[in-house]
């Protein structure tokens, strides 16, 4: 008996390449909704529907330019979108027609708001308190902004319902820090 062994990169896709699937369609799919594998880990759906497909030069012969609606975590973008140079990976899924009405459903996003300050971590908080002789200083939160996100900084009186705590977490042997005032 031989021992398969794998050589390269591994990978978590699931599914056939875009092309692949808007080739074997009529009319390339146009009207219909395809499901990236990658993001069916969020709880909101997450989906794009078909607009318009056109072929790339030949030297792009696994590729295809697609337009498409896009719909990412529940929220749909104001405008299409063009999906090319992802288009070769096999991670996409094309929806039955039966299935589309209940998985486009749309679902109220919570919005998630995160406190403007939070805790510094252990050491450097002790270095701010003899420096300082603040009791308990804080560090500022900044946030990247982008389209995707959603979390956002709480506003002016606005209570957070989403604290960033600073900490160990749960240490694997608790017994090492049991002497320790952290």
């Amino acid at each position: 008996m031989s021992v398969i062994k794998y050589i390269g990169r591994t990978t978590d896709f699931k599914g056939k390449p875009l092309w692949e699937i808007v080739g074997n369609l009529k009319n390339f799919g146009v009207g219909r909704v395809v499901v990236r594998s990658m993001f069916e880990r969020y709880p909101e759906p997450s989906y794009m529907r078909i607009v318009k497909v056109e072929a790339l030069p030949n030297q792009e012969i696994r590729k295809v330019k697609v337009t498409m609606e896009k719909t990412f975590r529940g929220r749909t973008y104001p405008k299409l979108v063009v999906i090319d140079s992802v288009s070769y990976k096999a991670d996409y899924r094309l929806l039955s027609k039966h299935e589309e009405e209940s998985y486009c459903r749309t679902v109220e996003r919570s919005e998630r708001i995160i406190a403007t300050e939070t805790d510094m971590p252990p050491l450097l908080r002790e270095f701010i308190q003899r420096e300082t002789g603040k009791i308990n200083p804080k560090i500022p939160v900044k946030m990247k902004p982008g389209h995707n996100n959603i979390y956002r900084l709480a506003k002016k009186g606005e209570t957070p319902n989403i604290e960033i705590p600073m900490g160990l977490g749960k240490p694997a042997s608790p017994r090492l820090y049991q002497n320790c005032d952290i």
